[in-house]
């Protein structure tokens, strides 16, 4: 319910359509039956519809002004979810998990299925999620090497910073090897080089978005995941593998999915052409 309602307070932000799916094997097999077609004892159909008619109902009460559609789809859910999400905005799963030990351990087989396979950019969320966008929370957005201004996670945080009207926070986490090679100092001037290769000026004042640089030393799924404390959302780029529909989720990943204390997105970024 909290991926539903952060979907529904995105669409708004946005001014797009909500897209509701539930995927399920079983109407695969049985077929798009009326419930009250339904003989007794057979309750499957009746509990799906029940379940997408909620959540529709829950996503109109939330934001009256945003066109939602709701429907259950057969098929196994990652493929289903990958595949309505070929040409969307962005993709919002929630977590699985039944109780807080086991959802910082696992994100789930769904999440993390989405999260790896699916072309448009992938937000999972947990419990701790935001409850409203705010101005006053920042959007958090990773940036590494080989980030450039044009990079595909670059323009989604812009974007989604400009539509809350909140300031970006671009961070780097600049590992041992970094600080071997660039001594700590009041401006590093590697790392700063880096982040004004990914956010200009130029690409700040078209947006209008308040742009914050900083350069942390340290593990990068610790020094995001600090970040992300009351922040919106956390923005980061996942590479495609070459040759494959998969994208390569890294450890900084997985330990963001797992312990980051705000919604993170996940946005799809060619890999550099192999040599």
């Amino acid at each position: 319910m909290s991926a539903l309602a952060w979907a529904a307070d995105e669409a708004a932000l946005h001014r797009r359509p909500l897209s509701i799916v539930h995927a399920s094997v079983w109407e695969r097999f049985e077929g798009d039956i009326p419930a009250e077609d339904l003989p007794e004892g057979r309750t499957e159909a009746a509990a799906l519809q029940e379940i997408i008619t909620n959540a529709e109902a829950r996503a109109r009460q939330r934001r009256p002004e945003v066109r939602v559609h709701a429907e259950v789809l057969p098929g196994e859910p990652i493929d289903v979810l990958v595949h309505v999400g070929e040409d969307a905005f962005a993709l919002v799963v929630g977590h699985r998990g039944h109780d807080a030990l086991l959802r910082r351990l696992f994100i789930g087989s769904i999440g993390l299925g989405v999260a790896e396979r699916a072309w448009c950019p992938v937000v999972v969320l947990g419990n701790s999620a935001p409850e409203r966008p705010s101005a006053d929370r920042p959007v958090i957005l990773g940036v590494g090497e080989g980030t450039d201004a044009g990079a595909a996670h670059v323009a989604f945080a812009l974007q989604e910073a400009q539509a809350r009207g909140c300031d970006l926070v671009a961070v780097h986490a600049r590992s041992r090897q970094e600080t071997r090679q660039d001594p700590p100092s009041p401006g590093s001037p590697a790392a700063d080089a880096l982040l004004g290769a990914a956010l200009p000026d130029r690409a700040a004042l078209e947006s209008g978005v308040i742009v914050h640089r900083q350069v942390v030393d340290g593990p990068a799924h610790h020094v995001l995941t600090q970040a992300a404390h009351n922040a919106d959302l956390l923005v980061l780029g996942v590479r495609h593998r070459h040759g494959m529909v998969r994208r390569e989720l890294r450890p900084t990943h997985h330990a963001a999915l797992r312990h980051s204390p705000c919604p993170v997105a996940l946005v799809g970024v060619p890999s550099p052409s192999p040599r």
